[in-house]
C-alpha cells in the first residue's frame, strides 16, 4: 500500500492576511441607505468560518462552496487536483491549480488549515467509529461573554417629570451578550445565545432573564445523505427572490465570482433578532438529487392599528427599551413552511422552490403613495423555478418566481471568461410592482424585492497576476412610486471602479471610486430631481512579521439638481502589533470633517469577535480606538476595547431620547472567551 506523505519543513501554512485585512478588502466600506451590503450578522457568519478553518484535505464540495469568494470552477479544480495528488500540503500548491488567482488564494488562506493528509480507508473506518453520544461532548466547546459600558448618559435614561410610553428607557445602559457554541468537526453543532441591548430591562417585563434567547442543534453525519437543524436557523438561496442571498459583498462579488448553490440552511448564530426562522429544517441529498423542507413558528414584533385589529407594520430592530417597544414585542404569530426539490450536476441544474406563510392577524399598512402595492392580508406564498448551466468559459443562472396572486419576478445572470485574466458579467432583473416576497433579499436597489427593473454590467481584469481591476455599472428604474420618489419611472445609476495592486512585497494599494445617481422627490414638490453621491477611497496596507499598518483616505461629495451640495472626508490609520502569540494590540485613529449626514464616511475599525464591522462618521471630529487581546492560557482569552469620539463643531451627539448632552462619546467593552 502506498500512502501519500508531505515534507512540512519550511513550508508556510500561515494565513496570508488577517481577519481585519479580509473585511476591509472584501467588503465595501460605504454602507448605503438601501442596505446593499450584507449586515453584521452575515459578516459574523464568515467570522465563525475563519475561527473554525476547514481541513483542506477533508473538506467536501459543499464546505468549499460556502466560501463566497470562490466560484464553481475554482472549487471543482481544487477537488480534482486534491484527488490526483492525494492531498494538498501548503498554500503554495494552490498556484498549481488552474483558475486560482492571487486574491482567491489570499482570501482562501484565512479559512483553511493544512494539518491533515489523505485519509486511508482503514483510517476512515476508524474515524467513523465514534458513537453519536461521544460526538455530542468530545468536540470543541466555546463560552463567550461581552459587556459594553458607556461613559455617558443618553436622554432616555434621565428621570423625567412627565414620563410617557416613548420618552424613557426602562433598563440600564449596559449591553451584555453570552454565547455558548459546541462543534464536533462538521457533524454536530449546537449553541445558545442570550443578549441584552442597552436600555432593555433584566428579569422583568417578560424577560427571562434577557430579551433575546436563541438556540439551535444541527446534525450532518459524515457520509450520510441527510441532515437537519432544530431551533433557530436561516434559509438562503443563491439569487434570493424568496429567501436570503449568498452574495455577501454585494455587486462587486457578482463581478468577481459566480457559483451555483441551491437552497440550503444554516444555524442562526448571530444576535440579529429578526432575520431567522424558528422550528426545524431537513435536507436529503443523494447523487444529483436534493430535497429540503422546513417549518417555522415564531412571534414577531408588530405595530398595531389604534383599534388593535390589524397590523400596520412589522418591527425589525429587535430593540425593546421603552414601554411602546415592549408592548409591540412578540405580538404577532407567524407560521412559515416551504421546501426545495432540485437536480444538480457539474454542468446543469434545475430546482423548484416554494414557501407559504400565514399571519395570526391581518397585515394592513396605512395607505401611502409608496406602499400602494405592499402586502395586505393574512396569507402569502409563492413558487420559483431556478436553473443554471455551465459550458467551458460560459456560465448562466436564473430564477423566475410567482407569488400567491401570480405576480412575477425574475433575475438572470451570465458570466463569460474571455481569457484567464479577463471576465465579464451581465445581470438582468425585473420585479413587478405587485410581487410579494416576505423574506426575499436579492441584488436590488429598492428596499424590497418588488417594483424594480435593472441591468448590471461588470468586468474583471488582471493586467498582472497581482493587479486586479474590477468595475460595474448598475442601471435601474422603479415603475411605480417608492419611498424616495413620488412619481413613476424614477431612474438611477450606480458605478463602481476599483484597483488593487501590490506596491512592494509587503504592501498593497487599494483605490476605489463609487458613484450613485438616483431620482428622488424634491422636498415640498411633486417633482423629481437627480441626487448624486460620489465616494473616493485611497488605502495602503504594509505588513511586517509582527506589525501591520493600514492608512486610508476617504472622500464624499453629494449634490442635487436643486443646488444643495455636501462634502466630507476622513483620514485614518489602523495598526496591529503582535509581539507574542499571547498578546496583540490594535489601534485606530481618524479625523473626519463632513457637512452633514449625506456626506458621511464609512470606515472599518478594530472590533471584538462577533461585534460588527463598519462605523459611520459625520460632522467634524476625531475618533480613537484601542483593542488589546491577551491569552491568559491556551484556552482562555481576555479582550478589552476602549473607544472615544469627540465632535469639534457640535455640543451634542444624536437627538431625541438617544441624545448625549456632550461632544464626547466614550465606551469600553470587555470580552472573555473560554475554549475547551
Amino acid at each position: 500500500m502506498v500512502t501519500a506523505q508531505c515534507v512540512r519543513a519550511q513550508i508556510s501554512t500561515a494565513p496570508a492576511l488577517s481577519w481585519d485585512e479580509f473585511v476591509s478588502e472584501y467588503f465595501d466600506h460605504s454602507i448605503s441607505q438601501d442596505n446593499e451590503v450584507r449586515s453584521d450578522d452575515e459578516i459574523e457568519w464568515l467570522e465563525n468560518l475563519a475561527q473554525h478553518p476547514l481541513q483542506i484535505n477533508r473538506s467536501t464540495r459543499e464546505d468549499l462552496m460556502a466560501l463566497p469568494f470562490l466560484n464553481t470552477a475554482q472549487v471543482d479544480s481544487l477537488l480534482s487536483y486534491r484527488d490526483k495528488k492525494y492531498g494538498i500540503c501548503s498554500l503554495g500548491e494552490l498556484q498549481l491549480i488552474s483558475g486560482w488567482d492571487y486574491y482567491s488564494r489570499r482570501y482562501f488562506s484565512l479559512f483553511v488549515r493544512f494539518d491533515s493528509l489523505y485519509v486511508a480507508p482503514r483510517e476512515a473506518d476508524h474515524f467513523h467509529a465514534v458513537r453519536l453520544c461521544h460526538k455530542m461532548v468530545i468536540g470543541r466547546h466555546e463560552l463567550e461573554t461581552r459587556l459594553d459600558v458607556p461613559f455617558y448618559q443618553r436622554q432616555g435614561y434621565k428621570t423625567l417629570d412627565h414620563p410617557t410610553a416613548t420618552n424613557h428607557y426602562l433598563g440600564n445602559p449596559l449591553n451584555h451578550i453570552v454565547r455558548y457554541r459546541y462543534q464536533y468537526k462538521k457533524e454536530i453543532a449546537y449553541g445558545l445565545t442570550m443578549a441584552k441591548d442597552a436600555g432593555e430591562p433584566v428579569c422583568k417585563q417578560g424577560f427571562y432573564p434577557y430579551d433575546y434567547l436563541s438556540g439551535y442543534f444541527m446534525c450532518r453525519p459524515r457520509n450520510k445523505s441527510w441532515s437537519f437543524v432544530l431551533g433557530d436557523y436561516e434559509i438562503n438561496d443563491r439569487l434570493g427572490l424568496f429567501f436570503g442571498r449568498d452574495y455577501f459583498a454585494g455587486r462587486e462579488q457578482i463581478v468577481r465570482s459566480q457559483s451555483f448553490r441551491s437552497m440550503h440552511f444554516r444555524p442562526h448564530t448571530s444576535g440579529n433578532e429578526y432575520r431567522f426562522f424558528r422550528g426545524g429544517a431537513f435536507a436529503w441529498q443523494r447523487r444529483n438529487w436534493q430535497i429540503l423542507g422546513f417549518v417555522s413558528y415564531r412571534k414577531m414584533d408588530a405595530r398595531w392599528s389604534e383599534s388593535a385589529d390589524t397590523v400596520r407594520s412589522l418591527q425589525t430592530t429587535g430593540l425593546h427599551r421603552t414601554i411602546s417597544e415592549i408592548e409591540r414585542r412578540r405580538s404577532l404569530g407567524v407560521w412559515v413552511g416551504g421546501g426545495h426539490v432540485g437536480w444538480n450536476s457539474t454542468r446543469f441544474g434545475i430546482g423548484l422552490n416554494g414557501y407559504y406563510t400565514r399571519f395570526a392577524s391581518t397585515i394592513f399598512p396605512e395607505r401611502r403613495y409608496y406602499n400602494a402595492y405592499y402586502f395586505r392580508g393574512t396569507q402569502a406564498g409563492g413558487v420559483a423555478l431556478s436553473s443554471y448551466y455551465r459550458h467551458r468559459r460560459f456560465e448562466w443562472q436564473g430564477e423566475v418566481a410567482l407569488d400567491h396572486k401570480l405576480h412575477w419576478a425574475m433575475i438572470h445572470t451570465a458570466q463569460i471568461q474571455f481569457a484567464a485574466r479577463l471576465s465579464a458579467h451581465i445581470q438582468y432583473r425585473q420585479f413587478t410592482p405587485r410581487f410579494v416576497s416576505m423574506y426575499g433579499n436579492s441584488i436590488q436597489q429598492n428596499g424590497r424585492v418588488a417594483n424594480e427593473q435593472g441591468v448590471l454590467l461588470g468586468i474583471r481584469y488582471l493586467p498582472k497576476p497581482k493587479w486586479e481591476l474590477t468595475a460595474y455599472a448598475d442601471f435601474f428604474q422603479f415603475p411605480k412610486p417608492t419611498y424616495r420618489s413620488i412619481l413613476d419611472h424614477a431612474k438611477g445609476l450606480e458605478l463602481n471602479i476599483r484597483s488593487r495592486s501590490p506596491l512592494t512585497y509587503r504592501s498593497i494599494l487599494n483605490v476605489r471610486y463609487r458613484m450613485k445617481c438616483r431620482q428622488q422627490t424634491i422636498s415640498g414638490y411633486k417633482r423629481l430631481e437627480y441626487r448624486q453621491t460620489h465616494r473616493f477611497q485611497l488605502g495602503a496596507v504594509w505588513t511586517w512579521k509582527r506589525f501591520e499598518l493600514h492608512s486610508q483616505m476617504d472622500g464624499t461629495y453629494a449634490c442635487r439638481q436643486s443646488g444643495k451640495t455636501s462634502k466630507g472626508a476622513m483620514c485614518s490609520v489602523r495598526t496591529k502589533w503582535k509581539p507574542s502569540r499571547h498578546f496583540q494590540l490594535k489601534n485606530f485613529l481618524g479625523y473626519h470633517w463632513t457637512d452633514d449626514y449625506e456626506a458621511a464616511v464609512y470606515v472599518y475599525e478594530p472590533q471584538m469577535l462577533h461585534a460588527g464591522a463598519f462605523s459611520s462618521f459625520a460632522y467634524h471630529g476625531m475618533r480613537a480606538v484601542a483593542l488589546a487581546d491577551y491569552s491568559i492560557t491556551n484556552k482562555l482569552t481576555l479582550s478589552c476595547r476602549i473607544s472615544s469620539t469627540y465632535l469639534l463643531n457640535r455640543d451634542r451627539i444624536s437627538s431625541g431620547i438617544n441624545e448625549i448632552d456632550s461632544p464626547w462619546k466614550n465606551d469600553m467593552s470587555v470580552q472573555l472567551r473560554w475554549i475547551i
